[in-house]
């Protein structure tokens, strides 16, 4: 009765995001869908690209959840109207069967199972996008919500000389990631994460329902803030500065920010008190009970792009060191 109420849950989530995605489409243009094989799979990926800015652009990779795909993600972020206006690129990926090989090695999952190289997918597309528009290669960032925040972790592991600067949203770094967590390269980072998702644990643990299957396992939070503020050295004492904007929420945010290291590479951290598994912002795609509360307090679209644009440019040439 559990998994049959779970499975209908799901199929819920699906028509949800399909309204969404309706509404968000006729507020901006949509991206625009190209296939490239990698390792002999065929792949698809969107791209939007900004009108009227003649100058070497920003990229975002905004990469989707566990079970989504690449047109959700556009829809539901809503990255398109900002990219227009600041002048970026914003590309999203889409993952095999729609999950990301992240680290974790959940059975069951087939990118994880046939270690398929997202990692490679990702530099190929990028130097694909840069044969057709003048890009920043200083500047391409990444961020996802929930095992795309997992990809995220592991493109700054893994492509340093790639990814200046990434946002993980509701999702952490895989032990496995840990392990081997030595970037060549400083990469900036903003961590969004609530404190009550009860799929994902600030603490760490087993991630999944709490009586659902487990999806494996994520590194404590905290355990993951430390390796970055000592990679990317930001030495000294944080501030941490509360936001309580929406009374009617039943969220506020702890902001915390580390000195900026050499460089000015940035460690910044919010925290959603009571928040769910959510992109902040957004409304519920599942009902509360499940996925906890959607904290307005910030708009996460908005937060990312600031935080991208604040961060350095990477200094370091693109090379190959950090290639599988």
């Amino acid at each position: 009765m559990r998994r049959a109420t779970l499975f209908c849950l799901a199929s819920l989530a699906v028509v949800i995001f399909a309204s969404i995605a309706s509404v968000a489409a006729a507020q901006s243009g949509g991206a625009v869908e190209h296939v490239v094989t990698v390792d002999g799979i065929r792949r698809n990926y969107l791209v939007f690209a900004p009108k009227r800015f003649d100058k070497p652009l920003p990229m975002v990779l905004a990469l989707h959840g566990g079970g989504s795909n690449a047109r959700q993600m556009e829809r539901y972020t809503r990255f398109n109207d900002l990219a227009a206006k600041e002048g970026f690129l914003v590309v999203y990926p889409e993952a095999v069967d729609g999950n990301w090989n992240d680290g974790r090695g959940m059975p069951g999952v087939r990118a994880q199972q046939e270690n398929i190289d997202d990692v490679k997918f990702v530099r190929t597309i990028v130097d694909r996008i840069s044969k057709v528009h003048r890009i920043d290669r200083s500047r391409i960032y990444s961020t996802g919500i929930s095992n795309g925040a997992f990809m995220s972790h592991r493109l700054a592991t893994e492509a340093s000389d790639l990814i200046t600067a990434i946002v993980p949203v509701v999702d952490g770094l895989a032990p496995s990631m840990a392990k081997q967590f030595h970037p060549t390269y400083p990469v900036s980072i903003l961590i969004i994460q609530g404190d009550a998702d009860p799929l994902v644990p600030i603490r760490g643990g087993m991630v999944g329902f709490p009586r659902g299957r487990k999806r494996g396992e994520v590194l404590p939070t905290e355990e993951t803030i430390a390796l970055y503020v000592r990679r990317n050295g930001n030495q000294g004492d944080p501030t941490v500065t509360t936001l309580d904007r929406d009374e009617k929420d039943g969220t506020s945010v702890e902001i915390t920010k580390y000195p900026d290291g050499p460089g000015d590479v940035k460690t910044q951290v919010y925290i959603v008190r009571n928040g769910g598994h959510i992109w902040a912002g957004r409304p519920l795609y599942l009902p509360e009970m499940l996925i906890g509360k959607a904290s307005q307090e910030f708009s996460a679209t908005e937060v990312i792009w600031e935080f991208f644009k604040s961060c350095p440019p990477r200094l370091a040439p693109p090379a190959s060191k950090n290639s599988k």
